[in-house]
């Protein structure tokens, strides 16, 4: 061997253990980035599908007091359609005033004394002309 190789023998021989050190560090280094980078690439996707699997569970479990549910509600109401309803009353007293009053209403009412049983016709299942049906699982007997 040349006084060359020689030389550069015994330096490498004398760093050896530097040089060792650097090429583990250097190789866990390079473990710690594949790993990182693996766990990425499954780590991603798999949680964003477990993320979004709990929101719709919570979603589908949600539950909200009465109170929120009824200032909602109201808000819903306001927004959507009280216009619509909005001259109600006014739509109401008028359909009040031209109506018939009690007093008329008395004097239409039919008392049970004033209709008579003989009056009505029954033809097979017809009554006055109507016909029905009689559901035995309706009719009682008394015992």
């Amino acid at each position: 061997m040349s006084q060359a190789k020689v030389d550069k023998y015994k330096e490498e021989k004398k760093n050896r253990a530097k040089i060792m050190k650097r090429n583990k560090i250097k190789k866990a280094i390079g473990i710690f980035i594949a790993a990182l980078g693996l766990g990425a690439i499954i780590g991603i996707p798999v949680g964003k599908k477990i993320y979004s699997y709990e929101k719709e569970k919570a979603a589908r479990n949600a539950t909200i007091t009465a109170l929120d549910f009824d200032d909602w509600f109201n808000k819903k109401w306001a927004g959507s359609y009280s216009s619509l309803f909005a001259n109600a009353q006014a739509l109401q007293d008028m359909l009040n005033s031209s109506t018939a009053t009690d007093a008329d209403a008395e004097e239409e009412y039919i008392d049970d004394e004033d209709l008579d049983v003989e009056d009505i016709e029954v033809e097979g299942d017809e009554i006055d002309g109507e016909s029905f049906e009689i559901d035995p699982e309706d009719v009682e007997f008394e015992e």
